[in-house]
């Protein structure tokens, strides 16, 4: 027998080595390589040095202010703007995750033409020469829908449709539309409002989920801690009134388990003892006479003493603040809901206080679920002759009821603007990729007073070979003929319209050293002034109706990371759990333990959940914090398109939404 062979721990890393060498290389000779020394470099970028840049955050409405790190000319990290009044220096998943989308594989990398129903790619040349003709054929008829554009970009949009002949809309699936509805209705204000957590000593929440997707959740995040910080005389108290307990919800004191579309009965039953015990005043108490908490308690499942020590609560820890207007509460009544809440806000002296209309959040000039769906009825009937969409997916954020994708069908050309292959592109004809918004210059006015700067951190390289979409628009404009005053680039335009806030707050600076003053801030804003709010009146309060047949109630509840399927093709997002359930990659049905063992039910078991609206099928998450008669299920999930880590992953909730609107204003119930 020979002898045994004996390895060191050097002679088997060097084996090692040489097999994973050989096995890379095939056990060929190494490529050649050419080095290429960064001798050429932008000024501004030194090798190993990081850089900052200013911006805003795009993930959402919102517009929070961020702050960009690069490294040889390319982003690497996000961060919140700590000098930015909006976000206060938080930034939310959603908003780290967007340097996702940047890098994103899926990004469409060049023009694109459907030839046979298939993708092929075209110069940029070709396909402005095609989409300028296609404007001439459909002059008059042109569409351009967008998500919330507030600044620079929405005046080029208006400008663009108004010389290609036609409309502009501007859709979010959630554009708070009751909320708004409810202070035009109640204040005279169309417009939602700054909730001052910090200043409050007593917090009720009636399903906004306002520390995860709610208005500003990182500015409101921190509020919270401030008023969670005060403990005197039995301040700090939370109470979280909702059927199914979401996350804001679980850093409650106290949960009151209301039965579904009860919050309203319950706050108008709150202000009905606090009228009637002279708690509060400046409404006619003949307006809540009829809930009292005897009758109040009969159709929420609250009991009379329990709304009784709320109100009494709720008006001694003054200033106090009360919230509603969450997707959860996205009802028939959702206007009226929110009425209510302020009602009981407005008769212990809260508006104003910790209900501030001083900075509001911008949603002017975005459609109502019910003007957008005018609009699709229209695309159906023929009236649109050619369709932009940039920022929007209304293919996925509608209910299939809405009937988008056929009235599209009618629509005899559609062009993409985004850059992602989501279901709204797939539907196109052409796409003209945009670039980033971390690769283009913008601005935005998402909150009153609040103007935020875009800018381009990657300025010196883009990903892909994708324009901004001003740039395309002035282009196409330019091409049509009738874009002739505008300036050849986007930026410049962009810098034109700062021209009269160099006015208001230049302070003595010429507008070249303001320009970059506002461009090292990340914006411009300035003292906030509250406007005068009184009492206006409020809708007729009727009690919940239920209308299903089954023993069961369904709760669509917002997701904690893409509440509206926006970000759905981000694996950072999709890996982080679900901030109650710790799930990920997927959907699933919330139900109660004691109501999973009566039907025989275990956690991940398939179920099947029915609406008169649709069927879904989905694994079991049994779930303590939900009442025994109600089933929930998140949104953001089940896209068909969208990139590889968001299709084919869930399901979307919309599909079990029956066909209903809050006809006060015009949401999706």
């Amino acid at each position: 027998m020979s002898d045994p062979v004996v390895f060191t721990r050097r002679d088997f890393l060097k084996l090692v080595g040489i097999g994973v060498a050989g096995a890379a290389a095939g056990c060929a000779k190494p490529p050649a390589e050419k080095l290429i020394p960064y001798l050429n470099a932008p000024e501004d970028i030194l090798p190993g040095v990081p850089y900052f840049y200013a911006s805003t955050c795009r993930e959402c409405p919102v517009g929070c202010g961020i702050v960009v790190k690069t490294r040889e000319g390319r982003a690497i990290k996000l961060e919140g703007n700590p000098e930015h009044p909006v976000g206060m220096g938080g930034l939310c998943a959603r908003g780290h995750a967007g340097l996702q989308g940047l890098y994103d594989p899926d990004r469409v990398k060049s023009p694109m033409m459907k030839q046979g129903g298939a993708w092929k790619a075209v110069t940029w040349d070709a396909a402005i020469a095609t989409l300028v003709g296609k404007l001439a054929e459909a002059k008059g008829k042109v569409l351009l829908v967008t998500s919330n554009e507030t600044g620079s970009l929405g005046s080029l949009a208006r400008e663009f449709v108004a010389g290609a002949g036609g409309q502009h809309v501007m859709y979010e699936p959630f554009a708070y539309e009751s909320v708004r509805a409810a202070n035009a209705k109640t204040f005279g204000i169309a417009a939602v409002p700054r909730y001052d957590l910090a200043a409050a000593r007593c917090v009720i929440s009636f399903g906004a989920d306002f520390l995860e997707t709610f208005a500003v959740p990182t500015n409101q995040a921190r509020g919270f801690a401030a008023m969670r910080a005060t403990h005197e005389d039995g301040a700090g108290h939370f109470v979280a009134v909702e059927p199914r307990l979401s996350l804001t919800g679980a850093n409650a004191d106290e949960w009151v388990a209301v039965r579904p579309g009860g919050e309203m009965a319950l706050a108008l039953g709150m202000a009905h003892v606090i009228l009637a015990e002279g708690l509060g005043s400046g409404v006619d108490a003949s307006l809540v006479s009829a809930f009292t908490p005897e009758a109040v308690a009969a159709s929420t499942d609250v009991s009379a003493e329990t709304i009784q020590r709320l109100a009494r609560m709720f008006a001694k820890q003054r200033p106090s603040l009360a919230l509603a207007g969450g997707i959860s509460t996205q009802s028939a009544e959702g206007t009226a809901l929110v009425a209510a809440v302020n009602l009981l806000n407005f008769v212990v002296g809260n508006i104003g206080s910790t209900v501030k209309f001083d900075t509001p959040l911008s949603f002017d000039g975005v459609a109502s679920f019910a003007q957008f769906k005018a609009q699709i009825d229209a695309m159906a009937a023929g009236d649109v002759g050619l369709m932009l969409v940039h920022g929007a997916n209304p293919a996925y954020a509608t209910p299939q009821w809405a009937g988008f994708a056929a009235a599209a069908a009618k629509v005899p050309f559609k062009v993409s603007l985004t850059g992602v292959l989501d279901e709204t592109a797939e539907l196109c004809d052409l796409i003209l990729p945009s670039t980033h918004a971390l690769e283009s210059w913008g601005d935005a006015e998402t909150a009153g007073g609040v103007h935020s700067l875009q800018q381009a951190s990657m300025r010196h390289v883009t990903v892909f070979d994708a324009r901004p979409l001003g740039d395309t628009l002035i282009t196409l404009g330019k091409a049509a003929g009738f874009g002739a005053t505008w300036p050849d680039a986007f930026f410049d335009y962009l810098k034109a319209r700062w021209q009269p806030l160099h006015a208001r707050f230049g302070a003595g600076r010429d507008f070249e050293t303001f320009w970059l003053d506002v461009v090292k801030q990340g914006g411009v804003w300035g003292e906030a002034s509250s406007p005068a709010v009184r009492w206006s009146g409020a809708p007729a309060f009727n009690a919940p109706q239920y209308t299903g047949t089954g023993e069961l109630m369904l709760v669509i509840a917002p997701s904690n990371h893409f509440h509206d399927g926006r970000g759905a093709n981000k694996p950072w997002l999709q890996e982080t759990p679900d901030m109650t359930a710790k799930a990920v990659w997927g959907s699933w049905a919330e139900i109660h333990p004691e109501t999973a063992a009566k039907l025989g039910v275990k956690t991940g078991d398939a179920l099947q959940v029915a609406t008169d609206a649709g069927t879904v099928e989905l694994p079991a998450y049994l779930y303590a914090g939900i009442r025994k008669d109600v089933v929930a299920v998140t949104l953001g999930q089940g896209h068909t398109a969208y990139g590889r880590y968001a299709k084919g992953r869930g399901i979307n909730a919309l599909a079990l939404v029956a066909e209903a609107t809050d006809v006060a204003s015009g949401a999706l119930a």
